[in-house]
């Protein structure tokens, strides 16, 4: 099976946010890594939390917060239909995650994902065959190779 990596909000808002230099870097890294490969996917929950926090946390105006969303919807092809979220109900009670990152999961899963890339602590090294990796933890090379 081929590698094929969710990327969780947080991984894009470290990218630009530069107050924190270290995970801007690796934030980065993994994302032209995963960009190289086209082991990359998203759901449209990343583009919208993504634009909100673009704007919010990271002081971008609303144009350039649009150009970035619209560079994220390039990777937009896992799904979050009704039929995710009745899953991320169950994800959520089985594993006891918050709501947002049952949906995250339940998307990844869909897209049958192999690893759901995200600095958010979860209850489970790996849920129901996707498993679980932190960026600042893991180096991209060590899951998709040199590029």
């Amino acid at each position: 099976m081929s590698v094929r990596v969710y990327v969780d909000t947080n991984v894009w808002v470290y990218a630009r946010d530069g107050r924190f230099p270290e995970k801007q870097a690796r934030a980065q890294a993994w994302l032209r890594s995963l960009g190289r490969s086209s082991a990359m996917t998203v759901s449209p929950q990343v583009a919208s939390e993504h634009h909100s926090v673009a704007q919010k946390k990271l002081g971008l105006r609303p144009a350039a917060a649009r150009q970035a969303t619209e560079a994220i919807l390039v990777w937009c092809d896992a799904p979050l239909t009704r039929t995710e979220v009745a899953r991320a109900l169950d994800l959520r009670a089985k594993f006891r995650t918050s709501w947002w990152d049952a949906a995250h999961l339940a998307s990844a899963l869909a897209a049958r994902c192999t690893h759901f890339l995200t600095e958010d602590a979860q209850s489970a090294p790996v849920i129901e065959g996707l498993k679980i990796i932190d960026p600042f933890f893991t180096a991209p090379e060590e899951l998709v190779g040199a590029g």
